[in-house]
């Protein structure tokens, strides 16, 4: 952050806690989603067992969970100096979780049986890459508003809570049955806690108010754009091209 961030009156310093409810739920899903599969797995013994590459990408989105956490208390408390430093962490740790995330997608349908799976794991594919390349789209505008600091703010919320969109959709399974009513509804469960995180930046002022509006319209635009695509003919090129995955 910028010295313009060090020097916001101390009211503006402190209006995170009230979002702590938003951020503490998402930690929740995160970590209820991703239980049975890698927090709890040799208690539930669910999926397949973990590869080196899985095990990885676990730890390191743990990791930046670990940072993001301390960077967020950091702000609530005022704490800027240690929020900066530990965001160089944080920002490292974020370009390899968007890096094995990747790779982990792309390994997990190249490796599927087409015989058996027919196009299914390719049209799968596309909610990972979607939330993805949402949760890189904000993490990047956190990077790029940082000595902006209302707009860093938002981008930094938008980006967690779209990250969580995976787990979230685990999570549902626990109530409700697989399909689209667990895909779309994780993605708007992410956008409601947005929404509500933000809508409790009651300090706020214009250029806050903006980032909420254009961040939840792109939101909610981009959920639409992803149902319209998720089984289109040029996703499905797409996915085979990348995985070597035939149609």
């Amino acid at each position: 952050m910028s010295e313009a961030v060090d020097s916001l009156p101390v009211a503006s310093k402190i209006r995170l806690p009230k979002q702590g409810w938003f951020v503490g739920l998402g930690v929740l899903l995160l970590l209820v989603g991703f239980a049975p599969t890698f927090y709890l797995k040799p208690v539930f013994g669910a999926g397949k067992p973990l590869t080196l590459l899985v095990l990885a990408h676990g730890v390191t989105t743990t990791a930046w969970l670990a940072v993001f956490i301390y960077q967020y208390v950091a702000a609530s408390r005022g704490a800027l100096k240690n929020h900066r430093t530990v965001g160089v962490i944080g920002a490292v740790l974020f370009g390899l979780v968007i890096a094995l995330s990747i790779v982990t997608a792309v390994g997990r349908v190249a490796a599927a049986n087409p015989q058996v799976a027919g196009t299914a794991p390719l049209i799968g594919l596309a909610y990972p890459f979607w939330v993805i390349a949402e949760v890189a789209f904000f993490g990047v505008g956190a990077f790029v508003t940082v000595r902006r600091p209302e707009w860093h703010r938002h981008f930094q919320l938008a980006s967690f809570f779209t990250f969580i969109a995976p787990a979230t959709a685990r999570a549902l399974r626990f109530v409700i049955p697989g399909g689209p009513a667990v895909t779309y509804g994780s993605l708007l469960i992410s956008l409601l806690l947005y929404v509500g995180a933000s809508r409790l930046d009651d300090g706020a002022g214009k250029l806050s108010r903006a980032a909420l509006v254009a961040i939840g319209v792109q939101l909610a635009a981009a959920a639409l754009l992803f149902a319209s695509l998720s089984g289109a003919d040029p996703w499905l090129w797409f996915a085979s091209a990348i995985t070597g995955y035939s149609l």
